[in-house]
């Protein structure tokens, strides 16, 4: 098996990992938002990276690359934003690194450990927020990706197709600012909330 096909097959585990951890009221709901979260990598690495889109078009439709998981959050952000759904990510998010273990990419200074590294964190994050239903999962989940891949990103490879035009770390940053942004406005009294309303 070729690395780009075991990429492939790394990527279809971890959607399904996170299809069968999920023990939510709203599967379909899951799903669709997963499946966006997908299409927000895409989209994402295409803002990131214009101009090796613009000369590699087919790095959009190439399974295999052109992803950026600082965006998949956005998916179940954007349909669903519960805790049985953010539980689900730290694994697959582990399971997804396997592949650029495999790939060969995302090496930094201190070679295969980097991504390795990332993995450990991301199962570390998932044992922490598995057994848990209370709404805090969002925020943990939240505060802990951006905090990873904020850690890790000085030990990171520099991109082979390039430096983005938006630093990872300014990403990783934004996630760490939505986590305390929800955190904050789940602090509040009720009263509070329904003033700022």
């Amino acid at each position: 098996m070729t690395p780009g096909a075991l990429q492939l097959a790394l990527l279809c585990a971890a959607f399904w990992s996170a299809v069968l951890a999920y023990r939510g009221a709203r599967p379909a709901r899951f799903v669709a938002g997963l499946a966006l979260g997908a299409l927000c990598a895409h989209g994402g690495f295409a803002l990131l990276h214009p101009d090796v889109v613009r000369d590699h078009p087919a790095l959009l439709i190439d399974p295999t690359t052109g992803w950026s998981v600082l965006f998949v959050p956005l998916g179940l952000l954007a349909l669903e934003r519960s805790a049985a759904a953010f539980a689900t990510l730290p694994l697959a998010l582990a399971v997804a690194r396997l592949g650029c273990v495999a790939a060969g990419c995302c090496r930094g200074p201190a070679g295969e450990a980097t991504p390795l590294a990332e993995v450990a964190a991301l199962l570390a994050l998932h044992l922490a927020v598995r057994d848990r239903s209370d709404p805090w999962v969002v925020v943990v989940v939240l505060l802990g990706f951006g905090g990873l891949r904020l850690a890790l990103e000085p030990w990171r490879a520099p991109p082979p197709l390039g430096p983005p035009i938006v630093p990872a770390s300014v990403v990783a940053a934004l996630w760490i600012a939505t986590g305390a942004f929800i955190a904050a406005s789940r602090a509040l009294p009720p009263r509070a909330r329904e003033g700022s309303a």
